[in-house]
């Protein structure tokens, strides 16, 4: 693998200050070039959104089998087999996987579910609606995909705390192994695998997702360490991204002038802004694929034996693809984002946060006339990144607080 003629960005992406904002150092790895050659973690990155985008369409070339992570550890490069999920894995076994995991999260089998999100998305806003300040990330935005999510899934005795923890560790364990964020998720990890690995059907709720796969165990559709594996791809990617996205939701709304009262005034708007919002969070940077064979960018070769790093969070705030990419923008409908990934890796979970994001913005600007911010922080993970914490006060629709001018009946 050579790395001449490639520019070379020499300095720590994983520093606190930029896992906490990273958005300066991805403009500055655009401007270099279509990919950038990392030697610090000895891959090429891959910021731009055209290229990210031809490279999320090439997974027969940019596999995942090998890993998605920038550790090689967790990567098991030493020729080991890691973990076999939707996320990592390829070609005939990712379509066997991604066929069972997505049968209830298919748009007609989620349908039964709306009411139920639809009153549990009206019953937070309304216990917050007292006007008094309150903490968003882990009350308001993290209650539907709790309550949902994990309710469906079904893993007895499982707490949010627990999921939370496992969620966090499992991103951070994406990092670089020489850093103390992921060596302390490495044991985290441990013993999410050691408990996955040893549950049966009577650890799950009947009739939940967990207890699908062991019946399509049962059939003879997958292995049983296949069901195991793919509880993980239910517990864990379908919180924290859906979480960060409502957060972001949250801040925009409260800090854009207006744009409440226009999504009020418009509904049918609601989702091209899920669209926007979920394109502004992008939740998750990025994964890494491993090139089996050279790779044509526009202006570059990758060659075949390297690790790349497709950044979508980068990519989907490319001003060579959105005007003003930083700007929340409600009429923009980035149908084309990258924030829940592209092609054969698109997340299994999309009709399931989308469904969850539009009911909430929906019932958001049915009770809400005003949504007021404090200064949030941001989230310090190795993949996920958005606001860890977000003080926010929500003024009712109608009450002279708010200053919308209209009331609303109870």
């Amino acid at each position: 693998m050579t790395t001449s003629g490639f520019p070379v960005f020499d300095d720590d992406l994983f520093a606190e200050d930029r896992l906490a904002d990273s958005y300066a150092t991805f403009r500055t790895l655009r401007d270099m070039g279509d990919a950038v050659w990392i030697p610090r973690l000895k891959l090429f990155a891959v910021t731009r959104f055209r290229d990210v985008q031809a490279a999320l369409r090439a997974p027969d070339i940019l596999v995942s089998g090998r890993g998605v992570a920038v550790n090689p550890v967790v990567n098991d490069d030493e020729g080991l087999t890691p973990l076999v999920s939707t996320i990592t894995s390829d070609g005939g076994l990712h379509r066997q996987l991604k066929k069972v995991l997505t049968k209830p999260l298919t748009s007609i089998a989620l349908q039964p579910l709306r009411e139920r999100i639809s009153g549990e998305a009206a019953a937070i806003i309304e216990r917050c609606l007292d006007g008094r300040e309150f903490e968003a990330m882990s009350t308001l935005a993290s209650h539907l995909p709790f309550k949902i999510v994990a309710e469906m899934v079904g893993l007895k005795g499982v707490s949010h705390t627990q999921l939370t923890r496992w969620g966090e560790a499992t991103f951070n364990s994406f990092g670089p192994p020489d850093r103390a964020r992921t060596a302390a998720a490495l044991p985290v990890i441990q013993s999410f695998l050691s408990y996955g690995m040893g549950l049966t059907r009577n650890d799950v709720v009947p009739g939940g997702w967990a207890d699908n796969l062991f019946l399509a165990q049962e059939r003879g559709e997958i292995t049983l360490e296949m069901a195991r594996n793919l509880l993980f791809d239910y517990a864990l990617p379908a919180l924290d991204t859906t979480i960060l996205s409502t957060g972001e939701m949250l801040y925009r709304l409260a800090t854009e002038p207006g744009a409440l009262e226009a999504v009020r005034s418009k509904p049918e708007l609601i989702p091209g802004v899920v669209n926007e919002i979920v394109r502004l969070a992008t939740p998750l940077r990025g994964f890494t694929r491993y090139a089996v064979r050279d790779f044509e960018l526009a202006e570059r070769t990758i060659p075949a034996g390297s690790r790349v790093w497709m950044i979508n969070a980068s990519a989907n705030r490319d001003e060579r693809h959105y005007r003003n990419p930083d700007r929340f923008d409600i009429e923009r409908n980035p149908r084309d984002h990258l924030g829940w990934g592209h092609g054969v890796h698109l997340c299994a979970g999309i009709h399931l946060a989308r469904m969850e994001l539009e009911i909430f913005l929906e019932a958001l600007t049915l009770r809400v006339g005003r949504i007021v911010a404090g200064v949030p922080t941001r989230l310090v993970n190795h993949a996920a990144h958005g606001y860890a914490t977000l003080p926010l006060r929500l003024q009712r629709a109608g009450s002279p607080e708010s200053g919308d001018g209209r009331a609303i009946s109870q």
